[in-house]
């Protein structure tokens, strides 16, 4: 009986201490299937399990499986690192893999992944590391194709002595509580922004995942100061380094220090390839796809204010934003003194290198160009690749301004033909002043109800068949400068000026194309601003149309200021 006892409890014993396992496979190709375990102390783990390479038409299909440390985020054993040291000269499509490593207690999360290498067939690989391997396994056996019969025998077991399954959510959950903020997960088209204030300067790490490459990054994480908009960490191609998986996964975890201030946190993703669905082989972390900020220390969490407490100064001193199809809006401002502004621009690219939706700001009195949205000033502002914005500084003297914002008649604030950019609802133009004192001293105004004190005459928003005159005196000899915007070609105006001296019967100025520049849009659009001397008398301003092109209905592309179609004339300065 006693030796019947000490058999069943070395039994007992055997099957207590004989290892727990997890498993994850029998997957589909572009799917990811991943378990979370605990080790309770230092264990001798095991790992076995079946991979595969394929030649799926003229694209790599890839199986394999790695393990990630659930707390510091550190791939601590992948299955390639294993392969390559390894002679496959007599493996096929499908491989089996087997290996012992140790490691210490703590979380961990396992992972199997099929997925796709687009490039072309011959160029290289994905996986740097693996470029031997890829060679090995088809130098003699590429015609082994990827079958679906297959999926059964792809997967990966991992199995050690008190080892138990767990939570991924959990896991995730344990990691960001140490986040002072984070989106993660990010799933397609979404866009993130959060801000936060710093009471004193604090120091913290970056850990954002994302989709680039040398050109352009398409998800990606950034920080800006929300006074001034001045970007204070932005990822990049240049700070990232191979996130795993495809070549376009990118990783940054880079340490930061902020001063006091007020700042916002946004990430953005494109339409595709996110936690949602990867469209190629996905990262290492595909959990954190997305973006954390992490206090370095218990001191730089508590620099954190309680809520976001942006100044005054992140408030637009004056905007045109949410401007939809076939709309022309402008606002007046006007500046007590010289004032430096920060402005943002946001519109559509369209055809030839032009834009199709962007502002301009003209001076008031003058109507002299002052700033417009150009193509070749633009960067991408997300979404589809017509989304173009400028961010710039800007530094205009005392006096009244006038801003413009047009749209055409497709892709605009909610009524999108292509993917939205990444702050739509900015569809537009908008300032900011740099400083307190700026801020101060600017204000607004109805452009309708403007009128400059130094125009003697004007006639604009002129129509088809039209012919228009206003009368102006001149009390003394003087300077005065002629702008007019009109339709002409082949030496020949259609739509123009002039100025009739009413004592003398005399035409003292009139609108000629020679001397007319392309005033934007198509080349028949035609401007002046000519400076001249009228002496005393009575004086008459013409303005006359045919019967097409103009404020009424645009037969081509519209000038650049459409909103002076006309003539008027105002002092010089």
């Amino acid at each position: 009986m006693k030796n019947l006892l000490l058999t069943l409890s070395t039994l007992f014993a055997a099957f207590f201490a004989h290892a727990q396992q997890v498993t994850v496979g029998d997957i589909y190709p572009n799917d990811l299937e991943t378990v979370a375990f605990t080790l309770p102390s230092e264990a001798r783990v095991s790992i076995d399990g079946t991979g595969g390479v394929f030649r799926d038409d003229y694209k790599l299909l890839m199986f394999y499986g790695w393990i990630l440390d659930a707390s510091s985020r550190e791939v601590v054993w992948h299955v390639y690192d294993h392969l390559k040291e390894h002679d496959l000269a007599r493996e096929k499509g499908l491989y089996d893999f087997s290996d012992e490593i140790t490691l210490p207690a703590g979380s961990y999360e396992l992972y199997f992944t099929g997925g796709y290498d687009h490039r072309g067939w011959g160029d290289s690989w994905t996986i740097s590391d693996f470029n031997d391997l890829i060679d090995e396994i088809f130098d003699t056996r590429y015609r082994e194709k990827y079958r679906s019969s297959m999926r059964e025998d792809l997967y990966v077991t991992v199995s050690a002595p008190g080892l138990k399954k767990a939570s991924m959510e959990d896991f995730l959950a344990a990691k960001t509580d140490q986040a002072a903020i984070y989106f993660v997960k990010a799933r397609d088209g979404e866009t993130f922004k959060q801000g936060f204030t710093l009471n004193r300067e604090a120091t913290l790490q970056v850990y954002a995942l994302g989709e680039g490459d040398r050109d352009e990054m398409y998800d990606y994480a950034y920080i800006y100061d929300v006074v001034g908009r001045k970007r204070v960490f932005e990822m990049s191609y240049r700070n990232t380094s191979h996130a795993g998986g495809a070549d376009k996964n990118l990783k940054v975890d880079e340490e930061i220090t902020l001063p006091k201030g007020s700042y916002m946190l946004a990430y953005h993703t494109d339409g595709s390839h996110s936690h949602e669905e990867w469209n190629a082989l996905p990262p290492d972390d595909p959990q954190f796809w997305g973006v954390a900020l992490f206090p370095e220390s218990v001191k730089d969490r508590e620099a954190f204010a309680e809520n976001f407490n942006p100044p005054a100064l992140a408030r637009p001193v004056a905007e045109i934003v949410g401007v939809r199809n076939y709309e022309t809006r402008s606002l007046g401002i006007r500046l007590s003194e010289e004032v430096k502004l920060n402005l943002l621009c946001i519109g559509e690219r369209g055809h030839s290198d032009n834009m199709a939706d962007y502002g301009w700001i003209l001076d008031a009195n003058t109507r002299q160009l002052v700033w417009k949205m150009k193509e070749y000033r633009t960067s991408h502002a997300g979404g589809a690749s017509k989304n173009r914005m400028v961010e710039e500084d800007l530094t205009l003297p005392a006096g009244d301004y006038l801003l413009y914002y047009k749209t055409d008649g497709s892709h605009a604030f909610n009524s999108w033909n292509a993917t939205r950019p990444y702050d739509p609802d900015r569809w537009g133009i908008t300032l900011w002043a740099a400083d307190e004192r700026g801020r101060k001293a600017v204000s607004t105004f109805d452009p309708d109800a403007y009128r400059s004190q130094k125009v003697i005459a004007a006639i604009s928003d002129v129509r088809d068949d039209d012919y228009l005159k206003d009368a102006f005196d001149i009390k003394r000899t003087t300077e005065v400068v002629i702008h007019a915007i009109g339709e002409g070609d082949d030496d020949k105006m259609y739509d123009y000026g002039w100025v009739r001296n009413m004592d003398t019967g005399r035409i003292v100025w009139e609108m000629d194309y020679r001397s007319t520049e392309h005033a934007g849009g198509a080349r028949k659009n035609r401007e002046i601003r000519e400076k001249i001397t009228l002496e005393p008398g009575e004086y008459r301003v013409y303005y006359r149309t045919d019967g097409s092109h103009s404020s009424e209905d645009w037969n081509d592309e519209p000038p650049s200021d459409p909103e002076f179609y006309g003539i008027q004339i105002f002092l010089a300065e």
